[in-house]
């Protein structure tokens, strides 16, 4: 990698960084103020979110955790490096978000069924609004640093983010909504709001999940590699490649056939220049297994 791109990474790296930390005080506000609101402006869907906002709190925490410790260097104990526990990290503030908001399911379904008469005050409306341009600001930055670093936790940070935008939204439409005279809305929205919540949790759970078993990585990018290395001279056929994510970084198993006149020194000039091509053509790249067998005359 350049020197400017390492600048550029590491400049990514303070960015993401600042990014989690800001979001741990911006949720931490966020809750205790939609908290109070909620309870106030009597809007069950509020206190929905700031639920969710005090979830937040805990991912972001484990989201700190697991950007510090995914880049310790790798040692003999772990030859592959830290990565992973960004994957463990990003299933365990999933299952945080699904705890969460169970329990407003269950609340809100008991007033929808004693027809409890809620209208909520205007304030909720504003305090949602509030809400979704702070996680909207959160989650553009927290999706920069994740495209950028390949981060699996910065992510699933992004992803809740944007799923409080979207809580936030239904909030104050439900708000709106109830203002019209239509009571039972403001708990079905939270209802709602908690199924969605739950639903994209579920879904970056199963992203955690996969990363840990070492899931394949997609056909179209392992063909891209494939064509990679057909393009370095000397190289005959690929018989195999095998591709996962151990956090931010791509492991490689490559599986391939040189011309079989070739010296042991010419060989080694071959991966050495397939290992350079890859990782010029894709950052995220990191350890690269080259096995080699001789091709059939």
């Amino acid at each position: 990698m350049s020197p400017a791109a390492d600048k550029d990474m590491v400049k990514c790296e303070g960015c993401a960084n600042r990014t989690i930390v800001v979001g741990l005080l911006a949720n931490f506000f966020l809750a205790i103020f939609k908290l109070f609101v909620g309870f106030l402006g009597r809007s069950r869907a509020l206190i929905g979110s700031g639920m969710c906002n005090l979830s937040d709190i805990v991912t972001s925490i484990a989201a700190i955790i697991g950007v510090r410790y995914s880049k310790r260097p790798a040692n003999m104990r772990y030859p592959y490096g830290y990565g992973k526990i960004e994957f463990i990290v990003q299933s365990v503030m999933s299952l945080f978000m699904i705890l969460g908001t169970a329990a407003i399911i269950l609340s809100s379904t008991f007033v929808i069924a004693k027809r409890v008469i809620v209208v909520p005050h205007m304030v909720v409306f504003f305090t949602a609004i509030l809400s979704a341009i702070v996680n909207g600001l959160l989650y553009k930055y927290s999706h920069c640093g994740a495209k950028q670093l390949n981060s699996p936790v910065l992510k699933a940070h992004a992803e809740h983010n944007k799923i409080d935008v979207i809580s936030s939204l239904l909030v104050a439409i439900g708000v709106i909504v109830a203002q019209k005279g239509m009571h039972w809305v403001d708990p079905a929205i939270a209802i709602f709001e908690s199924v969605h919540v739950i639903h994209g949790s579920y879904i970056i759970l199963m992203d955690g999940v996969k990363g840990i078993m070492d899931t394949s990585l997609p056909e179209q990018y392992i063909e891209k590699i494939r064509a990679h290395i057909l393009e370095v001279k000397g190289v005959r056929k690929i018989e195999d490649i095998r591709a996962r994510q151990t956090g931010r970084k791509i492991v490689l198993d490559v599986l391939m056939q040189l011309d079989a006149d070739l010296t042991v020194l010419e060989a080694k000039r071959i991966n050495q220049a397939i290992k350079t091509y890859l990782r010029s053509e894709d950052k995220n790249i990191g350890n690269i297994m080259i096995q080699v067998v001789p091709a059939e005359v």
